[in-house]
């Protein structure tokens, strides 16, 4: 195993998800996964992730050229299919230029996509069975923890009397820009809020791949809330929010 890869956790999971390190570094990559819980849990979201893309993610045919001329060269005799080799070698190059040029189409197309970044985490996160990087129902453990971590304030409030639990809170990664994300429960069901700091934003609702995200703002932050759950039950979740919210902003 490359010494760098191994000091690089980043390096260290991609290497392990490509099949890029041989046995004995993977036994290595277990046991360092085995003992550090945090690292795990950012392995089985990369592990989600792929998976997701692999099922959602459009994926390219080869062009027609090419598969005219690999039927041409597979019906021509074995001396013949020589000069086709050339031939042959651009249509591929060209079926890799076409493939690469899709894959900057499809990641351009959630540049800027703030509510599709936001139901990707959401579905993720359920996929890696570790909605948080900070599990407690104590919002006063919460808040420090992502103030750590994104160096902003974040609105963290308690609704458990009115059904809505804090599960904990995780960092996503919105346009390039950690954000904080709280994770609250009702029933079998889970809401993540994600929040911006001193950013503006109308109030507004939509559907998305089959989940609702609500947005809205105060002026302290700019709030999506993503759930499964049945739009009015998610508008009182906001509703319920925004008060708590406001009481906490009052008090201070």
């Amino acid at each position: 195993m490359n010494p760098d890869r191994n000091d690089d956790p980043d390096l260290l999971l991609h290497a392990a998800l490509d099949g890029e390190l041989d046995a004995a570094g993977m036994i290595a990559v277990e046991r360092r996964l085995a003992g550090d819980p945090a690292l795990a849990a950012r392995y089985a979201r990369l592990e989600a992730l792929r998976a997701a893309l692999r099922k959602h993610a459009p994926r390219e045919t080869a062009p027609d050229a090419l598969r005219e001329r690999m039927a041409a060269l597979a019906s021509q005799p074995a001396p013949q299919r020589v000069s086709w080799a050339p031939a042959l070698a651009a249509a591929l190059a060209f079926g890799l230029v076409v493939g690469a040029g899709a894959d900057r189409l499809v990641a351009s197309r959630g540049a800027g996509d703030e509510s599709g970044a936001i139901v990707a985490s959401y579905m993720r996160s359920r996929l890696s069975g570790q909605p948080v990087d900070v599990a407690t129902n104590d919002r006063h453990n919460v808040k420090p923890w992502l103030a750590g971590k994104i160096g902003g304030g974040a609105t963290v409030v308690d609704l458990s009397n009115d059904g809505f639990t804090l599960v904990g809170g995780r960092v996503d990664v919105v346009d390039a820009t950690p954000v904080a994300t709280l994770v609250y429960q009702i029933r079998e069901h889970f809401i993540d809020v994600t929040q911006w700091p001193n950013a503006k934003g109308g109030a507004s609702k939509e559907r998305r791949d089959g989940f609702t995200v609500l947005r809205w703002s105060d002026p302290a932050h700019a709030y999506a809330a993503v759930s499964d759950l049945p739009a009015a039950e998610l508008e009182a979740f906001a509703a319920a929010f925004q008060k708590a919210a406001a009481r906490e902003s009052e008090g201070k």
